[in-house]
């Protein structure tokens, strides 16, 4: 019996279903699992199966697209947890059957029924009131939890669970206020996005002032830039914040300049290596006393450099910054023929290398 040949015909996709129930009963668990695995495994095939002792081949069986539904209730009984776990995971699950699997005895099978699509109000009821704090923050977590189990999550002795509640679009407007104010930092930034959907100013305005780091840090995430939020937070003590705002797609360029004399190396290279730069801006980079600040205004572009930048940095007292000016593409003759006399050998071999590039460019 040629195990790898009849492993390879039970994961054809074109294998006939015939056929597949034959390879089901090979003693090989290899090929058992290939069919339980299969698209097209006829359901007596999974029926077969699902008597077979392994449990992978179970959860395999559990997981097919045409397992029925009498195959489900029968591993859903199964000892072995992750069977069930898979059975709770099986689209064909019917809810009655979801239902005795929110009961079960281990909490990821219970956890595993809140992300099925047919999960119930019911349900969703009953498992809000689960002894485990990950299945009730999972319930929070859920789009298709009811508003009413919402509102009662939100007064949730433990704070993952308020945490999921906060950042669920379906929470509402009275709780979400609650949790904005909620004694875990978490649990505050978590409610950032809602409260900016919702238009809550005033809350957002005091969360700029958050003692927690994270809280603050959420506001600065935020993908639209509005003055009010983000302008508190221009001058924050936290470096992170301030970087999170240097890199901002929608940073102001009058803010810029402020960002580009940062005390921090990090915060000024997130400036350099921006592509809306102003004069201003360029000029104070080219001072940097941080050679690496100065080398990123060259590195990595995609839009081409001002002239008069290029040759300031091809004049750069530092090697390596003038190296990155003959790595660029764009860099003219003028500036290429300068560094191919450059004192650094390194910077000569650059840019004569791209002089080669530039000439087999012009003549393909």
């Amino acid at each position: 019996m040629d195990i790898a040949a009849l492993k390879k015909e039970a994961k054809n996709r074109k294998t006939l279903a015939a056929r597949l129930l034959e390879l089901a009963k090979t003693p090989d668990p290899t090929v058992q699992y290939a069919v339980a695995s299969h698209p097209n495994a006829p359901v007596a095939a999974l029926e077969y199966l699902s008597g077979h002792g392994k449990w992978t081949i179970l959860k395999a069986v559990a997981l097919n697209p045409n397992v029925s539904v009498t195959i489900l209730e029968k591993l859903a009984k199964h000892k072995q947890f992750s069977v069930c776990l898979a059975v709770a995971q099986s689209r064909n699950t019917p809810v009655q059957l979801l239902e005795q699997l929110a009961k079960h005895p281990d909490a990821e099978v219970r956890q595993a029924v809140t992300n099925h699509a047919l999960c119930s109000d019911a349900i969703f009821t009953l498992l809000s009131q689960d002894l485990e704090t990950y299945v009730r923050s999972a319930v929070a977590m859920s789009h298709a939890c009811p508003v009413v189990v919402l509102e009662q999550l939100a007064y949730d002795p433990e704070s993952p669970v308020r945490d999921m509640v906060a950042c669920n679009a379906n929470v509402p407007t009275k709780e979400l206020r609650i949790l904005a104010t909620d004694p875990a930092a978490a649990v505050r930034a978590s409610s950032v996005d809602n409260l900016r959907r919702r238009g809550e100013v005033t809350l957002l305005l005091a969360l700029t002032q958050d003692p927690a780091p994270e809280v603050r840090l959420k506001i600065a995430e935020l993908f639209i830039w509005v003055k009010e939020f983000h302008g508190q937070l221009v001058a924050d003590s936290d470096e992170k914040i301030r970087q999170t705002l240097a890199e901002h797609h929608e940073l102001p360029l009058t803010l810029m300049a402020k960002f580009a004399n940062d005390p921090i190396d990090q915060i000024r290279l997130s400036i350099a290596r921006r592509e809306d730069q102003t004069k201003a801006i360029f000029e104070i980079l080219l001072q940097d006393t941080n050679p690496d600040i100065r080398r990123a205004l060259a590195y990595a572009r995609s839009s081409k450099l001002p002239e008069w930048v290029l040759e300031r940095l091809a004049n750069d007292p530092h090697e390596d910054v003038r190296y990155q000016v003959a790595y660029v593409g764009a860099v003219s003759d003028k500036i290429l023929g300068q560094l191919s006399q450059d004192p650094s050998q390194e910077v000569r071999r650059t840019a004569e290398y791209t002089q080669q590039q530039r000439k087999s460019w012009t003549q393909t």
